[in-house]
């Protein structure tokens, strides 16, 4: 939840605790590929939304979750929920957590450490019945006993506002790396990026440093840190507007960058509020590999931006700490200027150094309303990527409350992904989640690199060929990969089978490809 929001919505109502009894959402044991299992136990007129994953290192099958949890259909209610699961996402166990003190708790980020520690930060406000701040703190809780329960460790008054708290581990020495917006004393409430770190397991935190530069009166808002390969720590954040920064530690977070580095400031936000009373936070995310490949160090940065007439996902990226960045690259495969709204971009590279993006997108809604989660994958570096994979099972509204968060942030383990996000699916918003393999995404056993040289759909199947080739549905089960027209698309997923049109235009988005569409 920005500050911008909470002029209207900060008004959650926290009265539950951090314990047990735990809500269990089990779902089918034998589940099929891509199935999207839900998170969350639903609680009839709640709206869940803005959701963080992290996976446990000490076992690939470990992951735990957190939201918000809205309990008022005027968003003056609400709860932090989180839940965790044991088996790779068929069972998840749900609870929700608060503070008694504060009315308010936000703006969830989880992380894990190597010992199998999780680690939830949130904001916590206090307002009166008239809406005014009284009290806005930092909060930080631990679990040592896999994520069922929490306990606080850190609770930092705000200088004004503390706001969209994000946390790294770095994965080699177990630092725990914390930044937020605030406004600092005299600014106007001109947020600021802070920075502080813990080396003890959350215990402690250093004193907080500013980290951002931004002039004039610029807001510097939606931090995100991340970690390279050899400590550096990048944190990008914006100004809400059309610059995305990053500022940068070589040392641990003991000095940072004099002024900050622009990422791209030609950006043309998308509006705040979309079709649906969609609220649309311009949010910046980004990811860095820590491989062994040929891009380690790479650092990749994405963003929602309308330049080419409606809100895509734009990527870039540095091969040198942010000093320089590549083009832009469109990571969105639908037809340009064709009205669909794609937004929420997360980012993350998997350990063999492939690029993942996921996101919210409307492309199969003519009326633009309705969202399903995507996938885009690059095994190039981020120059390129494959066809976008739908996650979501259908398109799904946006439930009541049009507040469908500012990000969705996914977690991989053993070479699958976990997408999260929220939908309307039932009526009210709920938590889900998808265990998707990078190798194959639909698990039809054609591999998404099935030449294994490499590239993802650089030679996709087709003419009959079924082996050492790329997969040509790659998110819809086709073990045949039969392409009537040859045009390098399988009929399982071809916009027009009998009419070759690799890219798949479809402007009027009635499912119907442009080639064939009269």
């Amino acid at each position: 939840m920005s500050r911008k929001m909470a002029s209207y919505v900060l008004g959650f109502f926290i009265f539950v605790f951090s314990q047990s009894p735990w809500g269990r959402v089990a779902n089918s044991a034998a589940l099929p590929p891509l199935a999207n299992l839900q998170v969350n136990e639903a609680h009839p007129g709640d709206n869940p939304a803005e959701t963080t994953m992290a996976a446990d290192p000490t076992d690939p099958k470990h992951f735990v979750a957190a939201w918000i949890e809205l309990t008022d259909p005027t968003l003056t209610r609400g709860v932090i929920g989180y839940a965790s699961t044991k088996d790779g996402g068929s069972i998840w166990r749900s609870a929700l957590l608060g503070v008694p003190e504060f009315p308010i708790l936000f703006d969830p980020s989880i992380v894990a450490d190597s010992r199998g520690n999780f680690y939830l930060t949130c904001a916590a406000a206090d307002i009166n019945q008239q809406f005014v701040l009284l009290e806005s703190h930092l909060l930080l809780f631990k679990s040592t006993d896999g994520g069922r329960t929490f306990f606080k460790t850190l609770d930092m008054p705000a200088l004004d506002f503390s706001d969209k708290p994000f946390l790294a581990v770095d994965p080699a020495t177990d630092a725990l790396y914390l930044v937020w917006g605030d406004s600092l004393p005299g600014s106007g409430f001109r947020f600021s990026i802070l920075f502080s770190k813990s080396l003890d397991g959350g215990v402690t935190f250093t004193p907080f440093q500013v980290i951002s530069h931004q002039t004039g009166n610029a807001d510097a808002e939606g931090a995100i840190p991340s970690v390279g390969p050899n400590g550096e720590i990048y944190v990008t954040f914006g100004n809400l507007n059309n610059r995305v920064w990053l500022n940068r530690s070589l040392d641990g977070g003991a000095t940072w960058s004099s002024k900050d580095l622009v990422v791209n400031g030609q950006i043309k936000q998308p509006p705040r509020t979309l079709n649906g009373n969609i609220g649309n936070l311009e949010f910046a995310a980004n990811a860095v590999d820590r491989s062994a490949g040929p891009h380690r160090g790479r650092i990749y940065v994405v963003w929602p931006d309308m330049r080419f007439d409606n809100p895509d996902i734009l990527l870039s990226y540095s091969d040198d700490k942010g000093d320089s960045w590549s083009s832009l690259v469109r990571v969105n495969d639908d037809a340009v200027k064709n009205g669909a709204d794609q937004f929420l971009p997360f980012v993350n590279v998997d350990a063999s150094g492939a690029v993942h993006v996921s996101f919210l997108d409307r492309r199969s809604d003519p009326a633009n309303v309705n969202f399903a989660l995507y996938l885009a994958t690059s095994t190039n570096g981020g120059v390129s990527f494959g066809p976008n994979v739908r996650i979501s099972d259908g398109l799904h509204p946006p439930g009541s409350t049009g507040f469908v968060g500012d990000y969705n942030q996914p977690a991989i383990a053993a070479g699958r992904i976990h997408p999260i996000w929220a939908d309307g699916r039932f009526g009210d918003f709920d938590i889900f989640s998808a265990s998707v393999s990078l190798g194959d995404f639909d698990e039809d056993g054609v591999l998404n690199d099935g030449d294994l040289d490499g590239q993802y759909a650089d030679h996709r199947c087709t003419g009959g060929q079924t082996t050492s080739c790329d997969d040509n549905c790659p998110g819809i089960a086709n073990l045949a990969q039969t392409d009537t027209d040859g045009d390098l698309v399988g009929d399982a997923c071809d916009n027009c089978p009998d009419v070759s049109n690799t890219a798949q235009s479809d402007l009027d988005r009635d499912g119907a490809g442009d080639a064939c569409d009269p």
